[in-house]
């Protein structure tokens, strides 16, 4: 008995530090579009938590902040923006949207970089309205 109660506390220590694999954000929309069916296929619940959805999630985050960014900067300069989208968290576009939108790219276009296809795809969704 003594020698399991010694075992027990190292054989959890080992289990704890077991690293967990967290895939890497898509780079690109060939990248994404893979993750996003794979997180299909594993059905809503399971997709819902699963660290592949985090890193979809984190990958369009960064993608909107760095087009955030660069409207700001046009601004900034003068020049008109690209696009002229609603206030951050109000552009109501699901990961279901933006899934969608990606997959009406050409193969072609597939190896784009996700922070250029969102800029294009919100560009192409938030046009600026036209001065009379």
């Amino acid at each position: 008995m003594i020698g399991i109660a010694i075992l027990a506390p190292a054989l959890l220590a080992t289990q704890a530090a077991a690293p967990v694999a967290v895939p890497a954000p898509p780079e690109t929309v060939a990248e994404f579009l893979a993750q996003a069916d794979a997180l299909l296929a594993a059905g809503n619940d399971a997709a819902a938590k699963s660290p592949q959805a985090d890193a979809i999630r984190s990958a369009l985050q960064q993608a909107a902040m760095a087009y955030r960014a660069s409207l700001a900067e046009a601004v900034q300069r003068g020049a008109p923006p690209a696009s002229c989208p609603p206030p951050p968290g109000q552009a109501q576009l699901s990961l279901g949207d933006i899934t969608e939108l990606f997959r009406a790219f050409p193969d072609a276009n597939r190896p784009m970089p996700v922070t250029t296809a969102f800029a294009l795809v919100m560009t192409l969704r938030f046009p600026c309205p036209t001065p009379p």
